[in-house]
């Protein structure tokens, strides 16, 4: 059983792709969830549709990308917290900025461009929530990074891959520094997943990864959800540094 009723997340990278799944996925079990978005359009719409079926946990969106100013993000968690009672969960679901490259092709800038995008993102919404975590009985932090980010390799594109390895390795310290707080910090890797309306963009061509996966499919939105609900649960309560690996057998380390 994974508890999450009565709790909230503040979820950036969940207006589309493999993330509105884990959203209504949590909404189902109880959680509210607050999404973080440069995308408010999409984003309405789907808070809308989720919340018209009436599930315990209510869904509201925050014109926001997760890589504000520290002063505009502490705005948005008090406005969430106005919202729900609490802010107990952070989700940084960024994705690439969807270039597929190799290193002969990149520039230093680039590189440092998309590590930026994904890794400051993800710090800025950890620390902006540290004072509210302090709050929760049960807070969280979930960082996705991915199969190619943590053991290297040339099917995802380059500069997303090292980006990714950042992000892995910022979750390994915040877990370490956030301990003292009962904070856990956890990242999820991901493999091949299918978009709502197509792939994930980190990959060039994501079904070209299909014979280095033991389990012989893509990944789907839904097995994403499930591993997010997991960390995000009440049942998680000793797990930090942990990555799960949701890509069908490609890391079976």
């Amino acid at each position: 059983m994974q508890t999450l009723h009565n709790r909230t997340c503040v979820f950036a990278g969940a207006a589309a792709g493999d993330g509105t799944a884990a959203v209504e996925a949590l909404l189902k079990g109880g959680m509210n969830v607050a999404v973080m978005t440069h995308q408010a359009g999409r984003a309405n719409v789907l808070a809308e549709r989720l919340n018209a079926r009436g599930y315990p946990g209510k869904c509201a969106v925050y014109e926001e990308n997760g890589k504000g100013p520290a002063e505009k993000q502490t705005e948005t968690y008090e406005a969430v917290e106005k919202q729900f009672g609490s802010v107990d969960v952070v989700i940084s679901n960024t994705g690439s900025l969807g270039r597929a490259n190799e290193p002969e092709t990149v520039t230093s800038e680039e590189l440092m461009e998309n590590i930026s995008h994904l890794i400051c993102g993800a710090f800025d919404m950890a620390m902006t929530a540290l004072p509210f975590f302090k709050r929760s009985r049960a807070p969280r932090v979930i960082l996705m990074t991915s199969v190619e980010g943590r053991g290297g390799g040339n099917l995802e594109s380059f500069t997303n891959s090292v980006a990714k390895g950042a992000v892995h390795s910022l979750m390994l310290n915040l877990a370490a520094r956030f301990a003292k707080y009962d904070i856990c910090v956890n990242g999820i890797s991901k493999g091949a997943i299918l978009r709502i309306e197509g792939v994930e963009s980190g990959f060039a061509d994501p079904y070209s990864m299909l014979p280095f996966i033991p389990m012989g499919r893509m990944g789907t939105p839904e097995d994403l959800a499930e591993a997010i609900c997991f960390f995000a649960s009440e049942e998680s309560a000793y797990l930090t540094g942990q990555v799960l690996s949701v890509s069908g057998g490609m890391e079976r380390n």
